[in-house]
């Protein structure tokens, strides 16, 4: 048995963890599977890796040495396949999912725009459990995600390069206008016990629902969620009518006779991530789809959100813009 490169993705996501556990579920795969293969891993290079304890692990003076070249491999790999698109074309369609958003035809627009005529097949799901299995598959190529705490996230597959690119995004409360709430400067979760949340089906392995409901049941109580068979307009139809409230990002399009407020304890938030296949995307093109996301959504900050008469006096409702990384010029 050789070393692969999927050996070496094991012992980097083990080492950045921290956790055997933790970069087993970053794989999706088990506990117990994960550690077998770090031991025949370990076996090939003739030494333990890892220290084990009951904080996590650290890496030995073997796992060091291992660790520094792993990660030169592994950025020369995909250094190699970016170089080579020069040489083979575009490599055809470039096949773009997201879960579903208000800036999608404006990032769509601007990717257009920057890729020089490359075609892009665009699908839009509303469940980041299904974009990311489609991605695992080999069907999606890249997909945006906007995903909810670590614990209930789908998670990222063996393979599958991710990044953020908001973190934190904070969630806010949307409600009718004529809500008794309504007229608050900023609301907590404990004032929305009595209420009825409005919620379009999470979809396959979202973990959203699972996350809003152990918040709320940190701060005291269960919330009673209308869900089923109600999609994005039947969700807007029923908070017009003051039927419910619902969670959304600060990006949230408007809604008629609606108003949307801060939660500012900030129980729930999001992260949104770019997550792809790196033998399919070079981390170039990686950058560009990046930036023509964040350019899209700064815009939709710019021209809705000052529009708050909270949002000049709530710092923790502005979400977290990261930028692209920069790259040493060869």
């Amino acid at each position: 048995m050789e070393l692969e490169l999927r050996h070496l993705r094991v012992i980097c996501r083990v080492a950045d963890t921290g956790s055997v556990s933790k970069a087993a579920a970053s794989f999706n795969v088990s506990q117990p599977s994960l550690a077998t293969q770090l031991r025949r891993i370990e076996a090939i290079v003739g030494g333990e890796l890892f220290e084990r304890s009951v904080r996590g692990v650290t890496p030995t003076a073997l796992g060091k040495h291992i660790l520094g070249r792993a990660r030169v491999v592994l950025a020369d790999m995909e250094d190699m396949v970016a170089s080579s698109s020069k040489y083979v074309g575009s490599g055809g369609p470039l096949r773009l999912g997201s879960v579903s958003t208000v800036m999608f035809a404006a990032w769509l627009h601007r990717l257009e725009d920057q890729l020089d005529g490359r075609k892009i097949r665009a699908q839009v799901d509303p469940s980041c459990g299904t974009l990311t299995d489609l991605l695992d598959a080999d069907a999606l190529d890249i997909t945006m995600l906007m995903l909810c705490d670590e614990a209930h996230a789908p998670p990222c597959p063996l393979g599958i390069h991710e990044r953020t690119m908001v973190d934190p995004e904070p969630i806010l409360i949307i409600m009718a206008a004529d809500h008794p709430l309504a007229n608050r400067s900023a609301i907590t979760l404990t004032d929305l016990v009595d209420e009825t949340w409005l919620m379009p089906p999470g979809g396959k392995r979202d973990g959203n629902l699972a996350a809003q409901r152990a918040a709320c049941e940190a701060v005291g109580f269960t919330p009673k969620f209308r869900h089923d068979e109600l999609g994005d307009a039947e969700v807007e139809q029923f908070l017009s009518a003051g039927r419910g409230i619902a969670t959304c990002a600060p990006t949230v399009g408007s809604i008629p006779n609606t108003v949307v407020l801060p939660l500012v304890d900030q129980s729930l938030g999001l992260r949104r991530v770019l997550r792809w296949r790196p033998e399919r995307v070079p981390s170039q093109l990686v950058d560009v789809i990046h930036q023509a996301f964040i350019d899209a959504y700064q815009e939709v900050l710019t021209t809705r959100l000052p529009n708050y008469p909270w949002w000049h006096t709530t710092p923790s409702t502005h979400p977290t813009i990261h930028k692209p990384p920069p790259r040493s010029q060869p």
